[in-house]
C-alpha cells in the first residue's frame, strides 16, 4: 500500500501540470491554495463549498492528504450520494494519483459488492475475494463509497459491515453534496459525524 506521503507527492506533481492561464483556472488556483492553507487546523468539522467547476474534487483531496499527514490521521474516505460518481470520482483520483493510483483507491458500492467471485478462474477468484475483503474492511489509503454504504456500516448491525469502523476512526471523510443527505435521516446521521470528529479523531468535509 502506497503511503499518503507518496500519493500527495503525486497528487502535487500532477496539479503542477496546469497553469493559470484562464480566469476559471486562475480561480481553481486560488481555491487550491486557500483550501490547502486550512489543512493546518485542528482535526475536526469543515465545510467546502465551490461551485461547478471550481475543482472541488481534486482541491478535497489535496486537503485531506495534507491534513492526515499534519495530523498522524490514517485514510481518507470519499463519501458521494450516487453511484456513477463514484466511478468518476475514483477514476479522477487513480489519473491524479499517477502509478500509484490502481493500488491506492478503493472503490466500494453495490455494483462491486454484487459481483460474485468466479471460481472457475482460480486467479479471477482470488483477487475478487481479496477486494470483498478490502471493501469489508476499508483498508486503502483513499476509498471512495456511497452515502448509502458509509451509514449503513456506521448503523448496521452485521458484522461483515461493522468490520469497516475501526478504519472510520482516524481518517478523513469528505461528505460530498451534503445537502443530499435524506431529511428523515438527517438527525441520526448529523448525530453520528459530530461523534465521529468529537470522540474518534476523525475530521468531517461537508
Amino acid at each position: 500500500k502506497p503511503t499518503l506521503l507518496a500519493l500527495r507527492e503525486q497528487l502535487d506533481h500532477y496539479l503542477g501540470q496546469f497553469q493559470p492561464n484562464s480566469d476559471v483556472n486562475r480561480l481553481r488556483a486560488d481555491i487550491l491554495r486557500h483550501v490547502r492553507g486550512q489543512a493546518e487546523q485542528a482535526p475536526g468539522l469543515f465545510s467546502l463549498t465551490v461551485p461547478t467547476g471550481g475543482g472541488k474534487t481534486l482541491a478535497s483531496l489535496a486537503f485531506a492528504l495534507d491534513h492526515a499527514i499534519r495530523h498522524g490521521l490514517q485514510r481518507v474516505i470519499f463519501v458521494i450520494p450516487f453511484t456513477s460518481i463514484v466511478e468518476q470520482n475514483a477514476a479522477v483520483f487513480r489519473k491524479a494519483l499517477g502509478p500509484l493510483g490502481d493500488s491506492a483507491v478503493l472503490e466500494h458500492h453495490s455494483a462491486f459488492v454484487e459481483q460474485p467471485p468466479p471460481r472457475d478462474d482460480p486467479e479471477k477468484y482470488q483477487s475478487v475475494h481479496k477486494l470483498r475483503l478490502a471493501m469489508e474492511n476499508w483498508d486503502a489509503p483513499i476509498v471512495v463509497t456511497t452515502a448509502v454504504q458509509f451509514f449503513e456500516s456506521l448503523f448496521a448491525a452485521r458484522p461483515s459491515q461493522c468490520r469497516k469502523l475501526h478504519n472510520i476512526a482516524g481518517s478523513v471523510v469528505i461528505l460530498d453534496e451534503a445537502q443530499t443527505m435524506p431529511l428523515k435521516l438527517l438527525r441520526p446521521c448529523v448525530a453520528t459525524i459530530d461523534e465521529l470528529a468529537r470522540n474518534y479523531r476523525t475530521s468531517v468535509v461537508l
